[in-house]
């Protein structure tokens, strides 16, 4: 989800279409237009240098949002966020002027941009460091089935342990868990070869866990571990690209310091025993974050990302048709059910914005109050119209 139409009616919406220039250059420097999308990324850097970076895996999502207010998927843990990648911003600010914002010019907009950029400016270019893209990734998947709430509850607990094992788990390791009302579908990826995976990895993993009713294991290369997870073409079209959902999201970020507890974890998966099969067309994420050695919570160069002590993120997604006449309440308030399951308190992420927030609630939840009060005062000095708004702009 997004404000990029404006958030409301006689908004101006600046098309970055025509910026989608991909380039490596020696030193493992993307140099990315604004308008790019994440399967042309991909196979553009891949293509081009046998490098890698980390971004999320749907192939039609745009750079620009997604690079800046964060970037996930299981590569994270080894590789960082998409924003933690970011050396450089080619910006044009609300007074018109074009500037090249790295870590040591023009700071505050380089610091604000990696985190805010929809209310600073507008990103041409991104210039990302890229890494040798790993020889070998492994992907697996384990369907579980989980015949009551508690059942589910207890397996969760023992996957939350084994992400928090330093003696098992490293940042080779990324993965995520999506739960319906009868299975768990575990999946993710392992930086490294397979035999090993099999032998030290998977066995805890699934310790104590009901057996599984599939598997899959298998090795890849980078770029064909990405399609394998995509389930898509990575190329996507430069012109005329209209694939979209129409829906409502929540996001949960849980602290290190504060893992999900037994009773939270039982609340949850009654909710979703007793109200998912009433809701049509609905998903729920709980991705790692955190844990032993995660390059997330440990980022190169100081932003407006504030949430560097997160152990979960989860999404909590439901598609609202775009065409629907009746009343759409109910899904909006399943979806608020599934977060209120956890108890109350929680940040988020701003990928997964949610319009329902106010302003004020918005910047809590996605920035904190320090940040946000710095954001502020960058904001009044680069956009003091507030040409850059949407209705959780910073300085709404």
């Amino acid at each position: 989800a997004s404000y990029s139409s404006g958030g409301q009616n006689g908004s101006m919406v600046i098309s970055l279409e025509s910026f989608q220039k991909i380039a490596v250059n020696g030193k493992g420097i993307a140099r990315v237009g604004g308008g790019a999308r994440l399967g042309n990324i991909a196979t553009g850097i891949y293509n081009q240098s046998k490098r890698a970076l980390p971004h999320g895996v749907c192939p039609g999502v745009g750079i620009g949002g997604h690079a800046t207010h964060g970037g996930y998927w299981y590569s994270s843990r080894r590789l960082g966020l998409t924003l933690d990648t970011i050396v450089a911003l080619d910006v044009v600010l609300a007074n018109g002027s074009f500037i090249h914002a790295t870590p040591t010019a023009y700071t505050d907009i380089f610091w604000a941009l990696r985190g805010a950029a929809d209310s600073i400016g507008i990103i041409t270019t991104f210039y990302f460091q890229t890494q040798p893209a790993p020889s070998s990734v492994v992907n697996w998947v384990y369907e579980i089935p989980m015949a009551s709430p508690q059942i589910a509850a207890n397996a969760f607990s023992h996957i939350q342990s084994f992400a928090l094992n330093a003696s098992v788990i490293d940042d080779k390791t990324g993965f995520g868990v999506t739960p319906s009302p009868s299975n768990f579908h575990i999946s993710g990826t392992y930086h490294g070869d397979e035999t090993t995976f099999r032998s030290k990895i998977a066995p805890e993993i699934l310790r104590t866990l009901p057996t599984p009713s599939s598997t899959k294991i298998k090795s890849f290369s980078w770029i064909d571990s990405l399609a394998d997870m995509w389930s898509s073409p990575l190329p996507q079209p430069l012109t005329g690209y209209d694939n979209h959902d129409n829906f409502y999201a929540k996001s949960i970020l849980v602290p290190e310091t504060t893992p999900l507890t037994p009773t939270a974890l039982l609340n949850y998966f009654t909710y979703i025993a007793t109200n998912g099969s009433k809701t049509p067309s609905w998903f729920s994420e709980l991705n790692l974050l955190g844990g032993p050695s995660s390059k997330i919570n440990t980022p190169q160069y100081p932003s407006a990302y504030s949430h560097r002590n997160s152990l979960w993120v989860l999404q909590h997604y439901a598609i609202v048709p775009a065409n629907a006449t009746g009343n759409t309440k109910p899904t909006i308030d399943f979806v608020k059910g599934l977060n209120e399951a956890l108890g109350m308190g929680y940040k988020g992420y701003l990928n997964y914005v949610d319009p329902e927030l106010s302003a004020k609630e918005a910047h809590e939840t996605y920035y904190g109050k320090e940040d946000y009060e710095r954001l502020v005062r960058i904001k009044k000095v680069v956009d003091p119209e507030a040409v850059f708004w949407n209705p959780q702009a910073v300085g709404v």
